[in-house]
């Protein structure tokens, strides 16, 4: 379901709400739309009305993504690429790097990474993080601020990373496809592609929060409140921030977005149809990590704690909760084909 806004009037129509002034229930379809609600144009003037763009993260959001975001993935993504380096060379390009979570850490381990988001602030943030963590390994990371949907790059990659439900901001088959068209544009032959699904609580509504101190003396309250749309295969969400100064309310902040609702039987069978064959796919969620008292001498261990995940970070095992799923799927060449005949329905023998 899509945001609408008149380039004239300004008006706007949120297909998921509806517009309750004109009595349209909600999730009525923009088309159904004309001849009603907008008295100057019947809603049906060609080229008028224009869908709006996905809000970008940036002011709060990105202030905070990482405090709650936590080491989601991280692990997972960092052991999986060293060990395919171990086989070959590895390059790495990672569509919605955001603040460099996963990309910094591959570029810790010696692993070359290119980042590509269309947030200004969120990247700003990622090079912060680079000059602080990359010290003598800058040149491993590159940061670029494109859309992912055009994509204008100089060079092919051996894995593509799309962590944290980036795919499912294509929200329908058309904008899916197209996606994973991009992709086989910039994955070398034999290439990996490695796809986070995100998967809404089990419910029509629901609603999660957490809560942490930040920076130390703010305590922040990140509230996410959302429905799923079976008969759309959508679901949206809106994510509250609410900033504490000293017990003293701060602003708050809010974004709404909305995701493609995608199973992975669902994606594996699309990646199937796009020129690629899936390899892997399961729940990728950390499970909680058993460890004796007196290992907490041993020093500082990243890896002892993986809990997280953005905007959902629900424990496992919650029933009916959150969680994601990791599929990755290998570049796909068909055998080559030679032109036996060519007939009306342009029947070919492959070898």
């Amino acid at each position: 379901m899509t945001v609408y806004s008149c380039r004239i009037c300004k008006f706007r129509y949120d297909e998921w709400l509806g517009d309750t002034k004109n009595g349209v229930p909600p999730g009525v379809p923009f088309p159904h739309l004309a001849g009603s609600v907008c008295t100057d144009c019947g809603m049906d003037e060609e080229g008028r009305h224009l869908p709006l763009p996905e809000t970008k993260y940036t002011n709060v959001e990105a202030t905070y993504y990482d405090q709650f975001a936590g080491k989601a993935s991280i692990a997972f993504y960092r052991n999986w690429l060293v060990r395919e380096a171990e086989q070959s060379s590895v390059s790495v390009l990672e569509l919605g790097v955001g603040t460099g979570r996963i990309a910094i850490e591959l570029a810790r381990n010696g692993l070359s990474v290119c980042g590509i988001d269309w947030s200004p602030d969120m990247l700003e943030m990622a090079a912060k993080k680079k000059r602080r963590m990359l010290k003598g390994k800058e040149d491993l990371l590159e940061l670029v601020e494109q859309n992912m949907w055009g994509l204008e790059l100089e060079r092919k990659f051996t894995h593509v990373l799309l962590p944290e439900g980036i795919f499912q901001q294509a929200t329908c088959r058309d904008k899916q496809r197209q996606l994973l068209s991009v992709i086989l544009d910039y994955i070398t032959e034999d290439g990996t592609v490695a796809i986070d699904l995100l998967l809404p609580p089990v419910k029509n509504q629901w609603t999660t929060m957490q809560r942490k101190f930040v920076f130390p003396d703010r305590m922040v309250y990140q509230k996410v409140e959302g429905e799923t749309s079976l008969l759309d295969q959508k679901f949206r969400y809106t994510l509250t921030y609410e900033t504490f100064l000293d017990q003293i309310e701060q602003p708050r902040y809010r974004v709404e977005r909305e995701m493609a609702l995608l199973l992975p039987t669902e994606l594996e069978l699309l990646l199937e149809g796009s020129g690629f064959h899936v390899t892997y796919s399961k729940e990728n969620v950390f499970h909680k990590q058993d460890f004796e008292l007196s290992q907490a001498d041993e020093g500082y261990d990243m890896d002892r704690w993986q809990h997280g995940g953005y905007p959902f970070a629900e424990p496992v095992g919650t029933p009916g909760g959150a969680t994601r799923w990791t599929i990755l799927a290998k570049k796909f060449l068909p055998p080559l084909c030679n032109k036996k005949f060519a007939t009306a329905s342009n029947q070919y023998e492959c070898e």
